[in-house]
């Protein structure tokens, strides 16, 4: 009985750290957050603090999984917040679901905002949960990125790695 307890305490530990790409790679930019995935993965070795890397594909309730999963969450993804293609910003839980914030999660909106509010619901919302967000230009059915963000691409894999980073720093002290 004893041990019982304790498998189901370290099955039910969570990982420190989770990066999620999310995204489409056959609706053009929408798959930023994948290529974006891809590029930290082959930088996964220049992070001193252990990340787990999650290819999140479009969203939906599968996510819901993931985020239970780790006690910090950077998830990637193409998001509309009028900016000019191939812009980042950093997005916090609260800046995601606000009103006033006025972005646009790619094609995944709703699904993301209601897996969010049911992590919360079911107290598996990680305690850590930021959104990298990438300015799409062309989120029409076909695949690739546009040029616009594939030529940015580098770019953004280094703002990227600098949050990455951060977090890491500050998952320390969390």
């Amino acid at each position: 009985r004893c041990c019982v307890h304790l498998v189901m305490a370290i099955m039910k530990k969570k990982q420190n750290i989770g990066i999620i790409g999310l995204g489409n790679p056959l609706r053009h930019d929408d798959g930023i957050g994948l290529a974006l995935l891809d590029f930290i993965q082959r930088h996964k070795k220049e992070f001193e603090g252990e990340i787990t890397l999650v290819d999140g594909g479009a969203g939906g309730m599968n996510l819901l999984h993931q985020l239970a999963r780790f006690n910090v969450v950077l998830l990637i993804d193409a998001v509309d917040f009028k900016g000019k293609p191939g812009d980042t910003r950093l997005f916090t839980t609260e800046q995601i679901q606000s009103e006033k914030t006025p972005i646009t999660l790619s094609t995944h909106d709703s699904d993301f905002l209601n897996v969010i509010s049911l992590s919360r619901e079911l107290h598996e919302l990680p305690k850590t949960l930021v959104l990298f967000g990438i300015q799409p230009y062309d989120l029409s059915y076909g695949a690739g990125l546009s040029d616009l963000l594939a030529s940015a691409l580098n770019s953004m894999g280094l703002k990227l790695k600098k949050e990455i980073q951060h977090l890491i720093e500050q998952s320390g002290t969390l």
